[in-house]
């Protein structure tokens, strides 16, 4: 069986395409700290509601426990599927936790608002004043 030149160039391209969503990855992301005193963990994000129309509100919710005190702010890597097409965000988009400082416990709530049609695979990673890192949790969001 003979594969066309068009053909070829689209797997090519396609190939090429996941080669440097791969190599990008690492460059948004921060290695999680090992557990410890200060190092903040993460549990339970949920995107409510999970499914909105373009321009609309979702609530970003998660539960944190930091011994330190000192959360500072969280970072949400966005990867997706587009127009058919899969994409990965070059920048993590930072979200502003200083209201929870002082706080060794909770459950963060922020509102998101998405402009732009996709299915989205968010990962989510905290950050303390310290620079340590937490653990990664992933949640599907619809934006139609």
């Amino acid at each position: 069986m003979r594969c066309s030149p068009v053909h070829g160039a689209r797997v090519l391209t396609l190939a090429l395409g996941l080669g440097l969503l791969c190599s990008c990855g690492p460059s948004v992301l921060r290695s999680p700290t090992p557990p410890g005193p200060g190092v903040p963990r993460i549990a339970n994000l949920r995107f409510e509601p999970d499914v909105i129309k373009a321009g609309e509100t979702t609530q970003m919710s998660f539960y944190f426990e930091v011994g330190s005190a000192d959360i500072q702010e969280a970072f949400i890597v966005e990867r997706g599927i587009s127009q058919f097409q899969f994409y990965q965000s070059l920048q993590a988009i930072p979200v502003d936790l200083r209201e929870y400082a002082g706080q060794v416990a909770g459950t963060v709530e922020v509102p998101l608002r998405w402009s732009a049609e996709g299915v989205r695979f968010l990962e989510l990673y905290v950050v303390t004043k310290k620079g340590n890192t937490s653990n990664r949790l992933r949640a599907p969001l619809t934006v139609r």
